[in-house]
C-alpha cells in the first residue's frame, strides 16, 4: 500500500485519498445542477452523510453545496 501511494502521488501529484475526495466533490458539483436533495447527492458520491459533503465541499470550493446550487440557478 505504501509503494502504491508513493507511485500514485508521483504520477498525479496527489495522495490517493485526496484524489478520491476531489473526484467525489467533482461528481457532487455535477449532481447539484439537478434536483436531487443534497443528502442524496452526498450518499451517491460516497460521503457518509450530508455534513461530511458540506465540510469537504466547502474546503475545496469555498462555498456550501446549497450556495453553489443557488449560484447555478441564477
Amino acid at each position: 500500500p505504501i509503494h502504491f501511494a508513493r507511485q500514485f502521488k508521483r504520477s498525479t501529484g496527489k495522495a490517493p485519498h485526496q484524489y478520491l475526495i476531489e473526484m467525489r466533490v467533482s461528481r457532487a458539483r455535477h449532481l447539484l445542477a439537478g434536483d436531487l436533495p443534497i443528502a442524496e447527492i452526498a450518499y451517491r458520491c460516497g460521503f457518509s452523510h450530508q455534513e461530511h459533503l458540506t465540510r469537504l465541499f466547502g474546503r475545496q470550493q469555498g462555498t456550501t453545496p446549497a450556495a453553489y446550487r443557488r449560484a447555478l440557478r441564477l
